[in-house]
């Protein structure tokens, strides 16, 4: 039977019939792409051989063939595919829909192509490069294809991005600057590209110091345009002059740490060497000139009291070199604080009135030797004044009262000295017994008094010794009175004789007890 049919398949080879009677073979449909070489089968295969039929693909897959024979590409790389018949991995037959590449994305080895995955290419996924509509393997591989927005140079420095950039990171150049006219050394190094190549302007970059840091010349192109007689790339805030090799001012102390500009301004000019003609006249007063707070009083020799350690700290020597040594508060005055005056034209006074006039609280008073009472470790606190030198001294209660419980402002003289001036809220009786306080009370305590109404004219005896000082004394007592005091004056009240004996009650009555009366004298009167 094999025979039979094998005669009559011979039979057709050659004649239109052998293409239709091959197709009753037919597996299935061919994909799409293969669509027009359904028609005729010996465009993929070989009549009556069961051979691979690999060549005849490569003949229709030319860039396949061309990369195995260069030795690139997938095909080649991939040993399996290289060795294998393409239908082992692209089996057609299978509908026209059908998908005969057989990828998996995300277990293909992207090293088996000619573009090797490294850096930040081998976390990029494949859409990025590998666009929905085109093959693989007309996917670019310059760097220009991917990066065209990326090229802040807009295409000034070529399409070769790889000369300058790299897969681990875009940002960082891997361009020697070294092989160009201006090696970049130091600070230099760490600098942006477009700080110097601005607008990406590669052709005419600046190469003079002056042309990229004329913006930071702090001297104003005082000194020239040749910044490297100074600075250098290594830090361009330190500079190589040296003030004390190439000037006659050495900087010392205070002097080396401000910045050159301070003493140095227009129009005095660029800094000259001792080899470059005459030098400027500097002097302290020079640059102090505003630091002066003497206004010029103490002369422009600043040297002689201030030095370049500290302008505040000063060497003048007061206590050795005047007749007022300053002790206790005065260390810590300010100059001018005394001499506001010239100091050398105009002797400064030594008395303590004559500085401290303003703060005489007590209106010149207690006179013009301060010294008396203050001193120079605290004006205020340290006072000594002694109380027993005036007309009033302190004894009993008053030498624990505090100064301001008498004396109310610093005016101390304008205090009386009388009792009454203090105490008039004390007094209870108020002014019945007069404004002698003193006659019955002392200092030593207000409520101990001692008083005896047998040294006034008017002795006590009987009921009167009894009798509350207020009873009699009910209104103020003037002091200068010289009228005689009788027994009428307090007993009107009590007189039922209505005046008709008289006033002089004390011709019947006793001291012993008012209702009580003199015999004798009642008698006489009867006769």
């Amino acid at each position: 039977m094999k025979i039979l049919l094998a005669l009559l398949l011979s039979a057709f080879v050659n004649s239109a019939l052998a293409i239709d009677f091959e197709k009753l073979f037919l597996p299935g449909e061919v994909i799409e792409g293969h669509k027009k070489l359904e028609q005729d089968c010996s465009e993929c295969h070989t009549r009556l051989s069961d051979t691979t039929q690999k060549q005849l693909c490569l003949n229709c897959h030319e860039k396949v063939a061309q990369d195995i024979i260069e030795k690139k590409g997938f095909h080649y790389k991939n040993k399996e595919s290289n060795e294998a018949d393409c239908k082992i991995c692209h089996a057609d037959h299978k509908g026209r829909e059908a998908n005969i590449v057989w990828l998996d994305k995300d277990q293909f080895d992207h090293q088996l192509t000619d573009y090797e995955l490294t850096g930040k290419h081998q976390q990029t996924e494949c859409v990025a490069c590998h666009k929905k509509k085109d093959k693989y393997r007309d996917t670019p591989h310059k760097c220009i294809d991917c990066h065209k927005e990326d090229d802040a140079h807009d295409n000034e420095l070529g399409e070769e991005c790889g000369n300058c950039h790299n897969p681990k990171a875009w940002t960082g150049s891997e361009f020697d600057h070294d092989k160009t006219d201006f090696k970049l050394n130091y600070e230099h190094e760490k600098v942006a590209c477009d700080l110097c190549h601005i607008n990406n302007d590669y052709k005419k970059t600046p190469s003079k110091c002056v042309e990229c840091h004329s913006i930071r010349d702090v001297h104003e192109n005082r000194f020239g345009q040749k910044c490297q007689d100074c600075h250098n790339e290594k830090k361009w805030d330190e500079s190589l002059f040296d003030h004390d090799k190439d000037t006659d001012f050495r900087l010392k102390n205070k002097h080396r740490a401000v910045s050159c500009h301070t003493c140095h301004l227009p129009p005095k000019g660029i800094i000259k060497k001792k080899t470059e003609g005459k030098k400027d006249v500097r002097n302290c007063y020079s640059c102090h000139r505003l630091d002066d707070i003497h206004k010029e009083k103490n002369g422009k020799k600043c040297e002689q009291c201030h030095n370049s350690k500290s302008w505040l700290k000063t060497d003048f020597d007061h206590d050795a070199e005047t007749e007022f040594a300053l002790k206790g508060a005065h260390k810590k005055t300010s100059c001018q604080a005394c001499h506001q005056n010239d100091v050398k034209g105009e002797k400064t006074s030594q008395v303590c009135f004559d500085c401290h006039k303003s703060k005489d609280v007590h209106r010149e008073q207690l006179g013009k030797n301060c010294g008396d009472c203050h001193s120079e470790t605290d004006w205020i606190s340290d006072v000594r004044f002694d109380h027993e030198l005036t007309s009033f001294p302190l004894i009993g209660q008053h030498a624990v009262v505090g100064c301001e419980a008498c004396h109310s402002t610093a005016a101390y003289q304008d205090v009386d000295n009388e009792c009454s001036k203090c105490h008039q809220d004390d007094d209870i009786h108020k002014e019945t017994l007069g404004q002698n306080c003193q006659t019955c009370h002392n200092p030593n305590d207000w409520l101990i008094w001692t008083f005896d109404h047998d040294e006034t004219d008017f002795k006590l005896k009987g009921t009167h010794a009894e009798v509350h000082c207020h009873r009699c004394h009910v209104e103020p007592l003037n002091e200068n009175r010289s009228e005689e005091r009788r027994c009428i004056d307090c007993h009107l009240q009590d007189d039922t004789h209505n005046g008709n004996f008289g006033r002089d009650c004390d011709e019947c009555h006793s001291q012993e007890e008012f209702n009580t009366y003199k015999l004798d004298r009642v008698k006489n009167i009867g006769r």
